[in-house]
């Protein structure tokens, strides 16, 4: 390892304790300044600099011992793999009389401390160079016996580093599964609490050392919007849609992270463009992207790397089968409720509101044959009873309208979650709201009735044609209002037990002039598929 000889014994026991004492802490930052330490105390060297550089050379960390703290905020920043630096070599080091004397020198920062003899390293992690050792102004310059202990300690911190490193990944990836675990926990003991989507941007940005993030949620129109976000400029990004052509959207449809030196694509949001390091990671359940993360960092940041996704995004898949789970749970507790409201208005329509009925009829019936004086109190019984009538009868269109007051569109939306419960994937989606909605304005039963057929003709697929993937369209153009599922399943042929539930859609567009039809989507393909449509006529 070193040249050192018997006699250099107190010496080589010195390097040795060194050696061993660089290994005996797993905290990076701590381990390069033991490194610094003991080169300085080795080599006799005035002043001494660990720089950590990026696959560009670009300094990315920078540690340094014998120059005041004063002196190196006014420097201001780290020296990067260039000059004099840059001709340090990946194997052995580049040992100089004087730096200044050396071709490629450049020149020095303002401020800068004069150097004369200079000693650089590369330090090596893993057969990569991680950085470089930087020594200099040692009394009558360098020794071959300094670069030896140099190496030694060099091939020494290699390990350490290593060892620092995968303890810090290590660490890592146990908070980021903290925060996952957090969240779901979060979510499945109170499903509507919004505090959590908060929750879940708060610890991407702190665990991914980012300055800016936001939560992308999709809208009911099928755009993308910033729902959550976090930052010194949160107000600015709180509210944006994503450009439909942007990279953003690309990583939702495609379900692929992406990492970038600063925001990509052509198409960037004005506020986004001075953002820095950039990384997106969707949001994927069950096959589907139901939202993407998006975080930066400050330009002149260190780039996010390979693994910084990779972590991202094992967080940002928990973080969406713990919201599909809690949305699935939300919508069956939603639609018990509501379906709890119609029972409780039948109830109210078949028991009380009809005995309230029978027994008007009853009073003034026995009215007609009382004395004048006992016919008064009957009629004044029969107001109060008449009363309660309408009492009930407003009850009852209270608890109906519950339903019928809710948009289409987020009634259609609660039927596709609870779909891909039986399903097994998600839906596409294929509609205009503002055209459906128009068309079923002069008739709010019609869209009880769209309701209907959405979660029959979606419930047959699931029990009939082992598809593995559904089309469904609404449409609400020219007087009519059509409701399109299109599989890729066995087809039409192969559903045996079909009849009741097209029976059911088929009666439901007689009942509004119109027609039930189901055929196969590919005629003669080995899985045919089957597109069912239902099309009525519409009075908005």
């Amino acid at each position: 390892m070193t040249d050192l000889t018997p006699k250099d014994g107190p010496v080589a026991d010195a390097l040795t304790e060194a050696i061993v004492s660089l290994n005996a802490q797993l905290d990076l930052a701590h381990t390069l300044d033991m490194f610094l330490t003991a080169s300085t105390e080795h080599t006799g060297a005035k002043f001494a600099a660990i720089n950590v550089l990026d696959d560009d050379g670009k300094s990315v960390e920078f540690h340094f011992r014998g120059m005041p703290e004063g002196v190196w905020a006014s420097i201001g920043r780290a020296p990067n793999a260039v000059g004099v630096l840059g001709q340090i070599p990946a194997e052995g080091s580049l040992v100089l009389e004087d730096l200044t004397m050396h071709p490629a020198f450049r020149g020095m920062p303002k401020d800068h401390p004069p150097m004369g003899s200079f000693l650089g390293t590369a330090l090596k992690v893993r057969g990569s160079v991680f950085g470089y050792l930087y020594l200099a102004s040692k009394e009558g310059g360098f020794t071959e016996r300094d670069e030896h202990v140099v190496e030694a300690l060099a091939a020494a911190a290699s390990v350490a580093i290593d060892n620092a490193q995968l303890y810090e990944q290590a660490l890592h990836r146990e908070n980021w599964l903290k925060a996952s675990q957090n969240i779901t926990t979060a979510l499945l003991a109170d499903p509507g609490d919004e505090e959590v989507f908060e929750t879940i941007v708060e610890a991407a940005k702190d665990l991914s050392n980012a300055q800016h993030a936001a939560l992308v949620l999709p809208g009911v129109d099928g755009s993308w919007t910033m729902e959550i976000t976090s930052g010194p400029r949160f107000a600015e990004l709180l509210g944006l849609q994503l450009p439909p052509k942007g990279m953003a959207v690309n990583a939702i449809e495609t379900g692929k992270g992406v990492i970038s030196a600063e925001p990509p694509g052509a198409i960037v949001l004005d506020v986004v463009q001075s953002f820095g390091p950039t990384m997106y990671a969707p949001l994927r359940a069950e096959r589907r992207t139901v939202g993407l993360l998006m975080l930066w960092r400050d330009r002149g940041a260190a780039v996010f790397s390979p693994d910084d996704l990779a972590i991202a995004q094992r967080f940002a898949n928990q973080a969406a089968m713990a919201l599909s789970v809690a949305e699935l749970s939300h919508v069956k507790n939603m639609t018990s409720m509501l379906e709890e409201r119609q029972r409780l208005a039948d109830d109210l329509h078949d028991f009380v509101s009809q005995e309230l009925f029978a027994t008007a009829m009853q009073i003034e019936s026995i009215a007609d044959e009382c004395p004048d004086a006992l016919r008064d109190r009957l009629l004044r019984t029969l107001d109060h009873v008449k009363r309660a009538q309408r009492e009930v009868r407003g009850v009852m269109g209270s608890l109906a309208g519950q339903r019928t007051s809710e948009p289409i569109s987020e009634r259609i939306r609660r039927e596709i979650v609870l779909a891909q419960d039986s399903l097994g994937f998600a839906p596409r989606v294929q509609v205009d709201w503002a055209e459906v909605s128009h068309a079923i304005a002069g008739d709010p039963t019609l869209s009880d009735d769209v309701v209907a057929v959405v979660r029959e003709m979606l419930s047959n697929v699931a029990r009939h044609a082992r598809a593995t993937a559904v089309t469904m369209s609404l449409s609400g153009a020219d007087g009519r209002l059509a409701v399109q599922v299109t599989d890729d399943g066995i087809g039409p042929g192969g559903a045996t037990n079909r009849h009741s539930g097209t029976s059911n859609l088929a009666n439901r567009a007689l009942r509004r002039n119109g027609t039930f039809t189901l055929a196969p989507s590919r005629p003669g393909a080995e899985r045919p598929g089957t597109v069912a449509e239902w099309n009525v006529e519409a009075q908005g």
